[in-house]
């Protein structure tokens, strides 16, 4: 299981959270919820940042450092700044990211009395088997890109290819997961519908400059740019994903081409009926223009630019959610505000399809920020439905009736936490845990009390009403 611990980070005084294969964030505006995410992205992402420059660093292109150790804290010192700016004006926080609570294996950040980052690894986190990994991995890459490259020595690329692999395993060990294409899908995520192809390669561009320029400054000057670098590999994100539909000319396309097995066929099919169904229609894509189709026979249909919002803030999501189905790739999305703009039913066919993705491989991870009790509501539908069946295996068919097997979720790899708290109650905590271990369920009182807030101003107008009604 994996962890992370804050203490005064941002607007975070405190939190301790669990994150396991689901894991859900709620809270109001303004509770550190995105930031909670942000962190967490920031750890996760590292093997495949590290992967990325490993290259580099065999051709020197990046600084040169005495040992791997003062690499690793050269490098997330710079990921870190680049992310979230100088640390000037922070408080001093303390960010403790368990790759393994159990093992007890961990980075810490924290700013020392000049408010400079600091890193602490937990013992033997850099193993020599690492090192030496990593060393033989670096050293191989320079022989190969100082040699003339059409008579490279076959024996070396051989060592070179198996060398790289073997680095691929260590990394997968030192950060314990498997998981090779991380995505953040941020908020306002509409950006990359409502305008024109020519204005997000503008953006796109002024973005990569913008990070350029950041990386290029002294830390001390350094801006946070995080929601910056986010935005661009969401758009990169999307730029892939519309390249791979239109090639294949939409859903359908993908199905005819990509899958051979019949029930397969029929089992893609039923999620893009499902995506149809949140869409009200169903997603269309030319050479230039996405479109939604509102009637089929008569071919009515409108421009994604000029769809609800609705509409435009799930398609990247629904999207994401289809090609990461069809391909199997093991992922970890964090979603922010997924029912953005979406009726309560259409959240819960939306859920439903994330369950159905995160299942898919059991590295799958799901970690979602949100307002909406709806959404909690449907969570806890999941988990009810695998708890039934645990509890009584012969109620399996009838409970797959109600909600098919695919979207079942386990108790014991789902946490839930909410955030802020003093509207709900003035001594609670500012984050709590809000699943409860004994039920497998999220915590009634919790739902309750969000229902018991709603519901209160009514209740009150309903006995004035009442005491009125009866003096009359």
């Amino acid at each position: 299981m994996q962890k992370i611990v804050i203490k005064n980070f941002g607007a975070i005084e405190y939190a301790e959270i669990e994150i396991r294969k689901v894991l859900v964030l709620i809270g109001e505006q303004a509770s550190g919820k995105s930031t909670i995410a942000k962190l967490i992205y920031f750890f996760k992402s590292l093997k495949e940042n590290l992967k990325s420059e490993s290259f580099l660093f065999a051709q020197e292109k990046i600084p040169k450092y005495t040992d791997i150790d003062t690499y690793f804290r050269e490098f997330i010192t710079r990921k870190f700044y680049d992310f979230f700016g100088y640390t000037l004006n922070f408080l001093n926080f303390e960010v403790r990211f368990y790759y393994s609570f159990q093992k007890n294996r961990y980075i810490q950040l924290n700013i020392d009395s000049h408010k400079n980052l600091c890193l602490i690894f937990s013992e033997n986190f850099l193993d020599e088997q690492f090192k030496k990994g990593f060393a033989d991995y670096i050293n191989l890459s320079k022989i190969i890109d100082n040699s003339q490259k059409p008579y490279i020595k076959m024996d070396n690329l051989t060592q070179y290819s198996l060398s790289y692999q073997y680095l691929l395993q260590l990394l997968n060990n030192l950060f314990e997961n498997k998981q090779e294409d991380l995505l953040f899908i941020i908020a306002g995520r509409n950006a990359t519908v409502t305008y024109s192809d020519l204005f997000d390669k503008y953006l796109f561009a002024s973005i990569q400059i913008d990070l350029k320029e950041n990386r290029e400054k002294s830390f001390a000057n350094k801006l946070q740019m995080i929601d910056e670098s986010l935005m661009l590999q969401f758009i990169e994100k999307v730029e892939l994903i519309k390249r791979v539909l239109r090639k294949f000319s939409g859903f359908d396309g993908l199905i005819n081409y990509q899958v051979n097995n019949k029930e397969e066929r029929e089992y893609l099919k039923a999620i893009k009926s499902k995506i149809n169904l949140i869409l009200k229609g169903e997603y269309s894509i030319g050479n230039s223009e996405e479109k939604i189709i509102f009637n089929k026979n008569e071919r009515y249909s409108i421009d994604l630019r000029n769809a609800s919002s609705g509409q435009q803030e799930c398609i990247r999501i629904l999207q994401d959610i289809f090609l990461n189905i069809i391909y199997g790739s093991i992922i970890l999305r964090i979603i922010e505000e997924p029912e953005a703009h979406l009726f309560p039913i259409a959240q819960k066919h939306l859920i439903e399809l994330l369950a159905i993705m995160v299942n898919r491989n059991e590295d799958n991870q799901l970690i979602i920020t949100t307002h909406s009790p709806y959404i909690l509501s449907v969570f806890n539908n999941l988990l009810f439905a695998k708890r039934v069946v645990e509890k009584n295996p012969s109620a399996q068919s009838e409970v797959s009736e109600i909600i098919p097997e695919d979207y079942w979720l386990n108790a014991a790899e789902f946490s839930a936490y909410s955030l802020g708290n003093q509207s709900l109650d003035e001594e609670a905590k500012y984050c709590e845990s809000i699943f409860d271990s004994n039920t497998g369920l999220i915590a009634q009182n919790y739902l309750d009390t969000v229902s018991e807030m709603m519901g209160g101003e009514f209740n009150k107008l309903y006995n004035i009403h009442a005491r009125t009604f009866k003096r009359k």
